[in-house]
């Protein structure tokens, strides 16, 4: 049996120093992982800060423009309700004075029709809606 001897590989000195300098290494090896561990997190928490105050920065003039166009809405609406009230009020004006239209068509084309008669039956009934106009006079 032969044995081997290892071969000289120097000084103890050297090999503590070489040991101290590969633990010094590796612990700045874990630092150096600790710290972009570290810078990730924050840089995710930065990242959110931004976007947050950028979406802020955004929707706070689309929400005043949003409000601004609630209210013309409103207003819109309340216009178009009076414009309906208006329609139908005019719908049945005109309806009572088409209806005045045919009987007093029917009262001048009727075969016994006189110019008296006439002249009576339009101041009886020239009020659509009952209210007498006296100013108002018809001569035929």
């Amino acid at each position: 049996m032969t044995e081997t001897t290892p071969p000289p590989v120097g000084s103890a000195w050297i090999q503590i120093l070489l040991s101290v300098i590969g633990l010094l290494g590796g612990i700045g090896g874990v630092v150096a992982v600790a710290t972009v561990t570290m810078r990730r997190r924050r840089f995710r928490a930065d990242t959110a800060a931004l976007l947050t105050d950028t979406a802020l920065t955004i929707v706070r003039p689309l929400r005043g423009r949003v409000t601004e166009l609630e209210l013309e809405t409103a207003q819109a609406r309340g216009r178009a309700l009076q414009a309906e009230r208006e329609i139908s009020e005019l719908r049945v004006t005109h309806r009572e004075m088409s209806a005045l239209v045919r009987r007093w068509r029917a009262a001048i084309l009727a075969p016994d029709a006189t110019l008296t008669a006439i002249r009576t039956y339009v101041r009886t009934g020239r009020s659509v809606r009952g209210e007498e106009h006296p100013s108002s006079t018809f001569e035929i």
